[in-house]
């Protein structure tokens, strides 16, 4: 069930409203060889899983050194059976100056399918978006954007962007706003930090912050505004659990495993 996935985006994504000018943690939140499980269910029923993953080993791109961050995103069980989803949406994103230079997408969802490739000049401000034939990944066309910043993010680089926000210089109630480029524009995307609190986990009692995404109305989300996600209140902000609203029922998002983290989790004693 594609819906399942586009909430995986929605909460992580959205999340991905990366706060470009806002003060950052001084220790880096992630390391190569990260990678994060998370479960989806509606009820008692699973409905999907997705996988972050930071590559083992530094890649270069245009003549910088990148992280590989993949996504991948699939549906489990009965939602398998009548709409079966196989995404990987993911990017190359520079070690120190913490924007993407390449951003892909390959989804597979029931029978649609949709695939392009991101290439980001974030020194002129361009980005040129490949689009490739559906089955055989051929390209099929190249269109050129300009871009209003030179510290654009894309749909995954902006979570891990995010994940460097220092908290402790965010004020409860405050709004952070954001420009990433996709579907073919510049998309802003807000989040609003709610506070902190401790939040059951499969890793344990966890410290957490508590962010709304602030969206435009969906048919997918049955109130505006439903979604609820939980970070680890660390240096790691991994993503903890995403609760939302939504015309199926309720659906919940919980870590399941994590794999070299870079610093220890903020279990609470």
């Amino acid at each position: 069930m594609k819906y399942i996935l586009l909430l995986f985006f929605l909460s992580t994504f959205c999340l991905q409203a990366t706060a470009q000018g806002y003060q950052l943690s001084k220790e880096r939140p992630f390391k190569s060889g990260e990678e994060i499980v998370l479960h989806a269910t509606v009820g008692f029923i699973k409905a999907a899983e997705a996988q972050l993953k930071v590559s083992d080993f530094i890649y270069t791109t245009k003549g910088r050194p990148t992280y590989k961050i993949d996504v991948f995103a699939n549906t489990s069980g009965i939602f398998d059976f009548f709409s079966p989803v196989r995404d990987n949406w993911g990017t190359y994103f520079d070690t120190t100056r913490y924007v993407p230079h390449q951003f892909y997408r390959y989804i597979s969802e029931g029978r649609f399918r949709k695939n392009e490739i991101l290439f980001f000049d974030q020194e002129d401000k361009k980005v040129t978006v490949a689009k490739l034939e559906k089955e055989t990944r051929k390209l099929k066309e190249k269109i050129d954007h300009d871009m209003t910043t030179n510290e654009m993010q894309d749909m995954v680089s902006g979570y891990y962007y995010l994940r460097m926000v220092d908290f402790n210089k965010i004020r409860v109630g405050e709004i952070i706003t954001i420009t990433t480029f996709f579907d073919d524009k510049e998309k802003p995307f807000s989040i609003k930090f709610m506070g902190r609190e401790v939040v059951k986990t499969k890793l344990g009692t966890v410290h957490a912050l508590i962010l709304v995404p602030i969206m435009e109305k969906d048919g997918l989300f049955v109130e505006d505004n439903t979604l609820k996600v939980w970070l680890s209140d660390d240096l790691n902000k991994i993503p903890l659990k995403f609760q939302a609203k939504i015309f199926v029922g309720y659906l919940e998002v919980d870590v399941r495993s994590v794999k070299n983290l870079r610093h220890p989790l903020a279990i609470a004693r």
